[in-house]
């Protein structure tokens, strides 16, 4: 079985540059209170009736149940179901696609794996995005509180930095605790959910569905100037038109940042690692020659001190983090204790549309628990050190879109002892993700669809709490003043840590 998760590593290289693009396509909504004075201009939308709408549940929950390999990893079956069942008891009446849509988010999240998700059909989706109803600003969180990164409003004269205190009447706090409810990831991770609200179309899909579909929006501004507050009222904009405007008013200049990349800061190197896939670049060369490339590079130039950057890494190719990690390794190592699969053969796949997963039973075998075991992964079984081996002092960055199969490399980086970590809290599970082979589904009544993971992946690590991400040696958090700045307090903290060996 090929791991299908490439295509998550060309999507954090371009998250380096226009973060609306990058995450543009997430539509995420629950139930919310709207704020004082919201308006709904919602286009009117296809209705469907009540029993229809238990049908596409009680399908949503057959094929999570039936296929999903991490269904129980964070939240036990018997509480997910319940919510199911209590869900089913409310739907009494007619819905639109989105008001069923905003129903069955809370479940999804609650599984708290950042694999899978759940969005609109092709047509809602495209109706939604169309509507000027999505909040005009790229904003940062820090300390819990909420500040302007970007302006993409008509509102010019409201300044990068100032901080959002009320939108429509609603404290920013009480907008952020509705909102952090509602992200999906790995074990419900703080720092992974603030990021992903970063990008302006997440947040500006999330507050229009959780807090109703206002066409402008009323502001308490504070002012980072003199700490003034003020009221001030904006046109929303399209979800469509965001990446855009991004775009017309925040270029990036030159070409894109390659997907890997080795530079030296006096005695210590740095390898930035931004996805594990190919660079498509012209110049460059595969991952594996690259790793082999730098490795050769550091041992030929006695580099004392090593900084890899994996900071906004997504994923990408499962035996791309084990390649960089055996590089550190002088003896043979488990890197997955198991990866396993519920059936040989799904049901629910009638629902997928379109090219099927390709599910060899051949690469399977039935484990001693009734699972399947994924025989055939260049990651399973005892794997072998790669040399050059780095021997000298390493730190390694991460922050909340650190992801899948940056969290796995991190992972065995963390238990092996190979490294200081530095950032902020890793944005994937300590023990693994629920990956893989990962079909899209599509509810029968609705349309709506589901991408289910279905292959559980356990981590051959141990002894950290089930529910946590890495959290660094060194926690090191940028202020606004930093973020504006384009100042990397992070970096320049490894480098002083590996200068003086002080924390």
């Amino acid at each position: 079985m090929k791991p299908e998760r490439l295509a998550k590593a060309a999507v954090t290289s371009m998250s380096t540059r226009t973060t609306a693009a990058v995450l543009g396509l997430l539509v995420l909504a629950s139930w919310g209170t709207g704020p004082a004075g919201a308006q709904n201009t919602a286009v009117p939308e296809r209705i469907f009736p009540a029993d229809a709408l238990r049908e596409d549940l009680g399908t949503l929950w057959a094929v999570l149940d039936e296929g999903h390999g991490g269904l129980e990893r964070y939240t036990p079956r018997d509480t997910l179901k319940r919510s199911f069942d209590e869900t089913a008891t409310r739907l009494t009446e007619p819905m639109t696609e989105l008001d069923f849509y905003r129903t069955i988010l809370p479940l999804i999240a609650a599984i708290k794996d950042g694999h899978t998700s759940v969005r609109l059909s092709d047509a809602g989706r495209t109706a939604f995005l169309a509507r000027p109803v999505f909040f005009p600003f790229e904003l940062r969180f820090v300390a819990g509180r909420a500040y302007i990164f970007r302006n993409l409003s008509e509102r010019r004269d409201i300044g990068d930095g100032s901080e959002v205190v009320a939108i429509n009447g609603t404290p920013m706090a009480a907008v952020l605790r509705t909102l952090l409810s509602l992200v999906p990831c790995d074990a419900g991770i703080l720092s992974r959910r603030l990021r992903l609200l970063e990008v302006p179309s997440t947040f500006g899909q999330y507050l229009a569905l959780a807090f109703g579909q206002p066409d402008s929006f009323r502001l308490r501004i504070r002012s980072r100037a003199d700490g003034a507050a003020s009221d001030v009222t904006v046109p929303g904009i399209a979800g469509r038109d965001i990446g855009r405007i991004f775009q017309e008013r925040y270029p990036e200049p030159g070409p894109g940042k390659p997907l890997y990349e080795l530079t030296s800061r006096g005695s210590t190197a740095v390898l930035t690692i931004r996805g594990f896939g190919d660079d498509r670049g012209a110049e460059s060369v595969p991952y594996p020659e690259f790793l082999q490339r730098t490795f050769r590079e550091l041992e030929a130039r006695k580099v004392p001190s090593l900084v890899i950057d994996l900071r906004g890494n997504g994923g990408g190719r499962d035996e791309y983090g084990r390649l960089l990690f055996a590089h550190f390794m002088d003896r043979p190592f488990q890197y997955y204790k198991a990866l396993e699969v519920k059936k040989d053969r799904f049901d629910f796949f009638k629902y997928v549309v379109g090219t099927r997963p390709d599910w060899p039973a051949a690469a399977l075998r039935k484990n001693a628990r009734g699972w399947y075991d994924v025989t055939a992964h260049p990651n399973v079984g005892t794997m072998m050190p790669e040399a050059p081996r780095f021997t000298g002092r390493t730190v390694i960055l991460v922050d909340g879109l650190s992801f899948s199969t940056t969290g796995e490399t991190t992972s065995l980086f963390h238990f092996h002892k190979k490294a200081t970590f530095m950032g902020e809290e890793c944005g994937a599970g300590y023990y693994g993700n629920t990956s893989g082979s990962m079909p899209n589904v599509v509810l029968p009544r609705t349309g709506i669809q589901v991408r289910v993971p279905l292959v559980l992946y356990t981590l051959a690590v141990d002894g950290y709490p089930q529910d946590r991400g890495i959290v660094p040696d060194i926690t090191v958090t940028p202020t606004i003043e930093d973020i504006l700045a384009r100042r990397d307090v992070v970096m320049e903290r490894a480098m002083r840590f590996l200068a003086t060996g002080t924390r």
